[in-house]
């Protein structure tokens, strides 16, 4: 009886991982799935035409970060509207760490699947460490709030010491940003947010070689002093285009 042919591969419609690797290569996004990748611009379209066409948000400084390679994003914190601004206004899929109390449910389920990670309460821990830096290390990008909590009042409020230690073993540019604006449109006094114009500016980055030669303590403050003029530019950005006056200039 004469053989039977062998039957033909049927090609998979399923990317393998490979192709997600070249596809998320390709398009600025080594750190994560092609599924999660495709998810995250979904996100990010939805969210950012709701918040430019009711807060007009507006962006400054995006030229500063780089199209691809590990990155530190060090930004002030207002509001939980923060990390949704940042993640809107950058071309590349951005990760970001949230207090683990927020992982629960369909929040949680949610927010790990755009790119956050939880650390404690209390700070980061050596499991956020440890995550920081594997998702850098593999070429992402990832946003730090120094202070560690929103601000009551809309000011700047003192770095965390741990800032230094990340940023030193990240061994990753930092890229400074400041926001304008998502304080007062969600205090951390108000369970919710009202429409309010947004100005984020993106710092000059602070690169490995000028970090080798300070100490910690200079470390975060070069970091503090970096937010603080960023801040100064959002808030002038604000003022000069919509002649809002924020109550704590």
């Amino acid at each position: 009886m004469p053989d039977s042919p062998t039957p033909r591969a049927i090609p998979s419609t399923v990317p393998s991982d490979e192709t997600s690797r070249r596809f998320s290569r390709r398009f600025g996004s080594p750190d994560r799935s092609l599924r999660r990748f495709v998810w995250y611009r979904l996100v990010q379209g939805f969210f950012g035409t709701i918040l430019a066409s009711i807060c007009g948000l507006r962006a400054s400084g995006r030229g500063h970060i780089p199209v691809e390679g590990p990155v530190l994003l060090v930004s002030n914190h207002l509001s939980h509207l923060d990390v949704l601004v940042l993640g809107i206004l950058l071309k590349r899929p951005l990760n970001y760490v949230a207090r683990s109390s927020l992982f629960f449910g369909p929040l949680g389920i949610f927010i790990r699947s755009v790119g956050a990670f939880p650390i404690n309460r209390e700070g980061m821990g050596a499991e956020g460490f440890k995550e920081t830096l594997r998702r850098v290390r593999s070429g992402g990008i990832v946003a730090l709030f120094p202070e560690g909590t929103r601000s009551t009042d809309g000011n700047l409020g003192d770095m965390k010491s741990g800032i230094a230690r990340i940023v030193v073993r990240t061994r990753a540019p930092v890229i400074p940003a400041a926001i304008a604006g998502t304080f007062e449109s969600w205090p951390k006094s108000r369970s919710y947010p009202s429409p309010h114009p947004l100005r984020v500016h993106f710092g000059e980055p602070i690169t490995p070689e000028q970090m080798v030669e300070l100490d910690p303590d200079e470390l975060t403050a070069l970091i503090r002093t970096r937010i603080l003029h960023c801040q100064e530019i959002a808030r002038q950005g604000l003022r000069r285009d919509l002649g809002f006056e924020l109550a704590n200039d």
